[in-house]
């Protein structure tokens, strides 16, 4: 078989053309390992096909180093990297394994541990101390004095280890020495585990896929089990971790991310390690009593799971890794290094923001906000509302700002989705308050998708402007996220619409101008045909507003009355009773902005801050569950650049964008929750706290993380949608 695979071209994918290989890139070969996850391939794809070859690749040429790359490729040769002499090493460190040189050659005496492939192998790249620092040796496995001990893991395949006892090798043997050879193979075992971490996704999809099979078709109760919603919503949640896995390989994958060595790499294995464990543990679960025998797959893709879990560094090794190089690389000013001044503000200067490195585009916007942003109003602990906020969002349209994800041909500066997050993360990082603007953030992007070229003239540029200020009119008191029960009717009278009915929960209704809603036109029909999408002056006469109060005592929230209102048909977007598919884009935007990890990372920041001042960092405890919320942040980063990846393409969000909303308000919770706990006592006073030097704001978060998980449709019947929408698990 490793012959086929080898005619496939599997193993000369991350090997360079000039070597005889394909000279592809780590996706490549994440995507063949995740469908060799997705199989339970029995053959060692990464850690023989992958790790070997990365390895060889970044040293000096050689007549070995071509030799070997050559065997690899054809699949002459099999090999494997024995490196690691304790359990749980992730890097290599003080070694007992040691070459000496002589006259002769070189003599290489120690052990190595976990070594895979073991049995069948050719023989193994093995770095060893020297006289002079570190030695790359080609140690072939026929050589005198070298012993292997073959351990069955757990799903079936072999790890070696190997004594090599005054193992004669000469110069021939030797590949690279000092810091290229240990940085060759720190650089090739994080590509492997990036190219693994894939491999679990598929592990993950595959156990998923089984499990939903059958619990599609298993009936109990006198009904199949897939329809229970306890099982439903377990299952969306395992969907929602293997998302959240996906979408940090993709991203971990592109070389422009990665902000320290190896982070990509252990971020990467820690969420996709806990996922496919997760998953496969459930898909036994809910199995039942087969899920634990052999007459049943699920089995041997937890053993595959919890094996490749162990391989390259578990989860919970991955995620002290990830913790200590972000706590370092926070401080290192190194990564402030930018391209020289005057190219940056040429490309401020032209608008040409994509181009401009991460860093100086960083600091043009920290440098607007300091030259801007009123002082009173960092970090406000509550949402501004607009009387507060006017002034500055006038400043911010002026400068072009406005719409940072709007293409430039409506006004907007045409951000990428990483450049819309590095945007907001400077925002939030300053302290800058939140303005709900669902004008910016829902209205426009719709209106360029659906509205009528008149709408888009009209109403964009008065976004932009400020002259109009938008507000929501969707949840009605017996309507909330079952939006198609709504009773709000708009009759159809000449060339208006009378409209009658009440909207509840409107977020900053008595401060908005307009208002975009769905109304019953049709009260016959059934909700994809009988509601249409309308825009609303709120000056128009027949509307009148009560004030909600909330748990903070603001008053964000109104129920909106509409008594006979007169709205014209040109304020109809879309076509009359096809508002259902406008409203579905419209939840797509929403949840996109609900979704926005913004707040969360302020809440991150706080929590961060507090860490600093109190010395917490020190705790064990504190550090785990820190850096848990850490990778969740990060994580969570890449699933929303993914949707807004696809909205800015200019495509419609499918009902799995519920699983953003999801995991970002949950996460928000979860970070706001750990926030008030560790500053003690601290946490549960009212305004901004002093503690150890630093000014928190400790309670806010909470309030506002709380209703993030009901507006915009409760996370429960989100689950429901993903469940029966993305899942097609029965009623």
């Amino acid at each position: 078989m490793w012959r086929e695979i080898a005619e496939a071209g599997w193993l000369s994918i991350v090997v360079p053309e000039g070597d005889g290989g394909l000279g592809l890139t780590l996706r490549e070969a994440a995507a063949v390992a995740q469908a060799a996850g997705e199989h339970l391939l029995p053959e060692p794809f990464v850690l023989a096909g992958v790790l070997p070859a990365l390895a060889l690749v970044q040293l000096p040429a050689s007549r070995l180093r071509s030799r070997l790359l050559c065997g690899l490729v054809e699949g002459s040769i099999v090999a494997g990297v024995a490196w690691q002499e304790r359990a749980g090493q992730l890097v290599p460190g003080a070694m007992d394994a040691v070459a000496k040189e002589d006259a002769e050659g070189w003599s290489l005496s120690g052990r190595k541990l976990f070594v895979e492939p073991g049995p069948g192998v050719d023989g193994w790249i093995v770095l060893a101390r020297t006289r002079n620092g570190v030695g790359l040796f080609w140690a072939p496995a026929n050589a005198a004095g070298v012993s292997v001990r073959n351990d069955r893991r757990v799903d079936g395949q072999w790890v070696a280890t190997l004594e090599f006892r005054d193992v004669r090798l000469t110069e021939a043997n030797f590949l690279a020495g000092g810091g290229v050879a240990t940085s060759a193979v720190v650089a090739a075992c994080d590509g492997a585990r990036l190219v693994q971490a894939a491999e679990l996704v598929g592990v993950a999809r595959r156990s998923l896929a089984i499990t939903l099979d059958y619990v599609r078709t298993r009936v109990q109760f006198g009904k199949a089990i897939g329809s229970f919603q306890a099982l439903q919503h377990r299952l969306v949640d395992a969907f929602a971790q293997i998302e959240l896995a996906s979408a940090t390989v993709e991203e971990c994958l592109r070389e422009d991310v990665q902000p320290h060595p190896g982070i990509g790499a252990s971020r990467s294995k820690a969420r996709c390690a806990q996922a496919a464990q997760d998953a496969t543990r459930l898909a036994i679960q809910l199995h039942g009593a087969m899920g634990n025998t052999d007459e049943c797959d699920v089995g041997l893709y937890f053993k595959r799971a919890l094996a490749l879990n162990a391989s390259l560094g578990s989860a919970s090794a991955h995620r002290r890794r990830y913790f200590e190089a972000t706590r370092a690389s926070s401080d290192d000013p190194s990564r402030q290094a930018t391209r020289g001044a005057a190219e940056s503000s040429c490309m401020e200067e032209a608008g040409d923001w994509e181009s401009m490195p991460d860093a100086a585009f960083r600091r043009m916007v920290r440098r607007f906000l300091e030259e801007n942003y009123p002082p009173a109003l960092r970090h406000f602990p509550r949402a501004l509302h607009w009387e507060e906020v006017r002034d500055w969002y006038v400043t911010v349209s002026r400068r072009g700002w406005g719409a940072p994800a709007w293409p430039k041909e409506y006004g907007g500066m045409g951000l990428s989705p990483a450049r819309h997050m590095a945007f907001h993360e400077e925002m939030e990082t300053y302290g800058v308050a939140r303005w709900i603007d669902p004008g910016v953030e829902m209205l426009g992007p719709l209106l360029m998708r659906f509205g009528t070229e008149a709408q888009r003239l009209h109403y964009l540029p008065r976004i932009l402007s400020g002259e109009h200020v938008w507000c929501q009119g969707y949840s009605e008191p017996n309507a909330g996220s079952d939006l198609g029960s709504l009773k709000t009717r708009a009759e159809l009278h000449g060339d208006h619409f009378i409209v009658n009915g009440r909207k509840i929960w409107t977020s900053h209704a008595q401060e908005a101008t307009h208002m975009f809603l769905l109304a019953r036109t049709d009260p016959k029909a059934k909700a994809s045909e009988a509601i249409s999408f309308l825009l609303v002056d709120m000056k128009t006469p027949g509307i009148s507003l009560r004030r909600i109060r909330d748990l903070t005592d603001d008053e964000p929230f109104c129920e909106v009355t509409f008594d006979d209102v007169r709205v014209p048909c040109s304020n109809l977007v879309g076509s009359l009773h096809r508002g259902w598919p406008i409203a579905k884009a419209l939840l797509g935007f929403e949840r996109l902005f609900i979704g926005n990890p913004a707040p969360v990372l302020y809440a991150m920041s706080q929590l961060t801050q507090l860490a600093q001042a109190r010395g917490l960092f020190a705790d064990g405890v504190f550090a785990a569950r820190y850096g848990q919320l850490a990778l969740d942040v990060a994580d969570l980063n890449a699933l929303y650049n993914r949707f807004a990846d696809i909205l800015r393409r200019g495509d419609q969000p499918g009902p799995d964008i519920s699983v953003l909303k999801i995991c970002c308000t949950e996460t928000w919770q979860r970070v706001a929750a750990f926030l008030v706990e560790a500053a003690d006592e601290h946490g549960v006073l009212i305004g901004a706290r002093c503690v150890e030097g630093a000014s928190l704001q400790i309670l806010p978060p909470t309030f506002n993380a709380l209703p993030s998980s009901i507006y915009g449709g409760s996370n429960e019947i989100q689950r429901n949608i993903v469940a029966r929408q993305v899942l097609d698990l029965p009623a």
